[in-house]
């Protein structure tokens, strides 16, 4: 059983638990009577906090040396909104760091340092405010300073060891090779060296840090004045430094944003003032909605936004071996196609020649020749990296041959294969009808044509959740561009139906509903 996946969920059971203590009605009643224009306005109290976030971070991105808008950094705060909360811990949120490289055009090892070193300070700031919080509730509560304490003697610690290059290389070496870091590690192991270029210096730190300690307090002040809609009555210095101590303990990760860790110590320090579970609860997920919910919602808009700025893929070695590596956690799809090639070979031919045209890594290749091992199998591809790998997975195979070229000329004579097979491949052909007059030209009478695409009517509120979903898998942030971009490029079907019309193919077989991600459509020459 993998105890991270496990951590997350403790604070989600716990709330759970919370939610059947209390009196729902009473919660319905609390909300019913929430004054609607404050409740309105109190959507509006991220930004100035954001804002003031911002001006810390702004501080640090020059101490760094990375150039961007006040405006784009904003936009960056969203984005680590949006991949914070579908991590778990929050550690998603290190994801913006791809996009702050992209925008800065700093090394991307650079970028992680700078938000390191920014969501240290934001830690440490609010450690601090929750020091003074545990000192006044210490009559209460003794064990809080002595933990929040050693925690503090712990970033400190930690923070001073990244500083030194000759200590913390190896260890951070190690912790980009994590799963925190599954996303950007192929891109940041390669040079550790530019982590710590332009790193600033204790004395650049403070000021970012005096600001962190007035957007905690900022937020505190505020949170007081939105308790009072909840009717919540406690004095203020009380209050504030309640809230101070409950982020602490909502910051251990064994839960989303602090769900339910949050809640329980606020029940349990409230309680010491004779606040009910009720209206604490109904304020907690109320300021859960306002900090994190509302900017992790913007941040899915934002984020769509700035994906589409990254350049095309270079498939590089190392993107070619991740390509791979993450094609082969897909082995049933490679299968059903092999399946459909098997059953469209006419019984009589008992040696087939087969084309896999745009073969990438020759996986498709592999599984055909395990269905069908009498069969010649020819793989083409304009890239010779790719062709490498594909002579690899296949090098058992002595029916097995690979070719470089394109769809729109293919190194093969008229009139010499049983079936031409593309998977995908078609959304990157340049001229589609030169290319369906090419796999015309090498087919013998009646072959067929087993093509596989991407569909272009996939809703895109689906495509964006696939790719959340592959994010998830850590794939490598390449792979993720390379697969999605695809559909910019994608055709409808009904437009390759037209291409396979007048191409001189009549289709015997499809596969696909109009909405699905992808489809099939089988032709035979006529």
């Amino acid at each position: 059983m993998n105890l991270k996946k496990i951590l997350p969920l403790i604070g989600i059971i716990i709330l759970v638990i919370i939610l059947f203590t209390i009196d729902f009605q009473k919660i319905f009643d609390i909300f019913s009577r929430l004054n609607p224009l404050y409740a309105f306005l109190s959507f509006f109290i991220i930004f100035p906090l954001i804002i003031l976030a911002n001006i810390e971070w702004q501080l640090l991105l020059r101490k760094q040396k990375i150039k961007v808008s006040f405006w784009y950094s904003i936009k960056n705060f969203f984005i680590g909104y949006f991949y914070g909360f579908i991590t778990p811990g929050g550690f998603g949120a290190y994801t913006r760091s791809i996009y702050l490289s992209n925008e800065s055009g700093a090394p991307l090892p650079k970028c992680v340092s700078n938000i390191i070193i920014f969501n240290t300070v934001e830690f440490m700031a609010m450690l601090f405010v929750g020091a003074f919080g545990a000192i006044y509730l210490s009559q209460l509560y003794p064990y809080l300073f002595y933990t929040i304490i050693a925690l503090m003697i712990l970033s400190i610690g930690l923070f001073l060891f990244f500083f030194k290059k000759e200590r913390s290389k190896v260890l951070f070496t190690k912790i980009v090779q994590s799963r925190i870091f599954a996303t950007v590690k192929d891109k940041v192991e390669g040079s550790i060296d530019t982590f710590y270029e332009d790193l600033p210096r204790l004395k650049d730190v403070i000021p970012p840090f005096i600001i962190s300690i007035t957007g905690w307090a900022i937020k505190y002040v505020l949170l007081f004045f939105i308790a009072k809609m909840f009717s919540i009555n406690i004095h203020f210095i009380d209050f504030i430094f309640i809230m101070a101590v409950a982020d602490v303990i909502a910051a251990i990760p064994i839960s989303i944003y602090g769900l339910g860790t949050r809640e329980a110590a606020l029940i349990g320090m409230f309680a010491a003032f004779g606040v009910a579970k009720e209206p604490i609860v109904s304020l907690s997920l109320y300021w859960f909605v306002l900090i994190w919910l509302t900017p992790s919602i913007i941040g899915v808009f934002v984020t769509m936004f700035e994906t589409k700025k990254f350049d095309e893929i270079v498939l590089d070695d190392l993107a070619i071996a991740q390509f791979e590596k993450y094609i082969k956690k897909f082995p049933e799809l490679y299968r059903h196609l092999a399946d459909i090639v098997k059953k469209k070979i006419p019984k009589s031919v008992k040696k087939p020649v087969i084309i896999d045209l745009g073969c990438g890594p020759g996986i498709l290749s592999q599984k055909i020749s395990e269905k069908i091992p009498s069969a010649k199998i020819i793989a083409i591809d304009p890239s010779t990296k790719m062709l490498e790998f594909a002579n690899k997975n296949n090098r058992d195979n002595k029916n097995f041959e690979t070719r470089i070229g394109s769809s729109e000329k293919i190194p093969v004579s008229n009139n010499s294969a049983d079936i031409v097979v593309i998977r995908f491949s078609i959304t990157y052909w340049k001229n589609p009808r030169k290319s369906f007059a090419e796999i015309n030209r090498i087919l013998k009478p009646k072959g067929r044509v087993v093509l596989e695409f991407l569909n272009k009517d996939f809703p895109k509120w689906q495509l964006f959740l696939t790719k959340i979903r592959m994010h998830l898998r850590f794939p490598g942030f390449n792979e993720v561009r390379y697969h999605i971009s695809a559909y910019q490029t994608a055709y409808k079907t009904h437009s390759v139906k037209k291409l396979f019309s007048i191409s001189g193919f009549k289709i015997i077989y499809e596969e696909g509903k109009k909405k699905d991600w992808k489809n099939i459509i089988v032709g035979q020459k006529k």
